[in-house]
């Protein structure tokens, strides 16, 4: 190779470099636009993740809320189911009782109208 074609070669190669280096250039700064994306997106998800988090603990919180009033409600359909049986067992006795009177005054009535009659008999002798 002559000192002509290898200044001509390393001319080119120099000119083809010098292409090579700044498409690697341009690709750097891409890179770095990407890097740059890519810290925005880190600090986003984390932010996410911190939004997540807090949403999460409020949220269980809220159902520690739901659970305890359904606690409470259930305590209290407890209370109110055993004070009804309690009430419907005082009505039925109140019936056989009622029941029980009823009879006896039905009883009673006839033992009055029985003496009635007798003390109108009495009466009716004494008054002859």
């Amino acid at each position: 190779m002559s000192p002509i074609e290898y200044q001509q070669l390393v001319e080119f190669l120099g000119e083809r470099f010098d292409q090579i280096d700044r498409r690697f250039d341009q690709i750097d700064q891409r890179f770095v636009v990407v890097d740059r994306r890519f810290a925005e997106m880190d600090g986003r998800l984390g932010d996410l993740r911190q939004d997540l988090a807090e949403l999460r603990g409020e949220m269980l919180g809220h159902f520690d809320q739901v659970y305890r009033r359904l606690e409470r409600l259930e305590q209290e359909y407890q209370t109110i189911t055993q004070a009804l049986r309690r009430i419907e067992a005082g009505l039925a006795d109140d019936r056989g009782r009622r029941e029980i009177l009823e009879r006896d005054l039905a009883d009673l009535k006839q033992h009055v109208a029985l003496l009635q009659s007798r003390i109108a008999e009495i009466e009716q002798r004494l008054a002859n």
